[in-house]
Parts: structure tokens; sequence; C-alpha cells
């Protein structure tokens, strides 16, 4: 089993914040730990408004996966979960 990392990452962030500033678009599947649900399919088109939104909704946990939009399954650009609050990678999970 890899080893998860932050999607709060430099490397990560960074290929979103680059993704985002030369093509315009991201597609997100936010996977909420808790709560027994499906993932939350989101668009964005700024870096400001992806980074707010995961402030705000994501917690510890959650798996997200980015990738180009119009999407293609085959190139991710980012994958992590949200960091506890002493930064450690909850490891495992139904995803």
């Amino acid at each position: 089993m890899s080893k998860a990392t932050s999607i709060f990452s430099a490397e990560n962030l960074d290929a979103i914040r680059r993704h985002l500033e030369s093509v315009g678009f991201v597609s997100v599947l936010h996977w909420h730990l808790h709560g027994a649900r499906h993932p939350t399919p989101l668009a964005f088109s700024d870096f400001e408004a992806f980074e707010g939104y995961m402030k705000d909704y994501a917690k510890a946990g959650d798996a997200i996966d980015v990738w180009p939009f119009p999407t293609d399954n085959g190139e991710r650009i980012a994958k992590g979960k949200i960091p506890e609050h002493d930064g450690s990678i909850l490891q495992g999970g139904a995803y």
C-alpha cells in the first residue's frame, strides 16, 4: 500500500495552480471519510476558489482527486488527503 500524501503538499498545489493558470479548469472528486456518501463532484476555474473550498468543506481524512477539465481519467493532476490538525495523514480508509 502506498503512503497517502497531503492534497496541500507543495507539489500538489503547484500542479493545480499551474493547470488553472494555463488551461483554466479542473474537475475534482471530494471523497468524504465520514458521512457514508458518494463523492462530491466539483469543478473550479480559479485556484483561490479551490483552496477556499478545501479549507471550508474538506475534513481531515477526506481524499481529493483532481483532473484536467474536460476530464481525462488517465491524466490526474493531483491526489491527496486532507491532513489532521497536526499535519499527519490518515492511512487507509474506504478509498
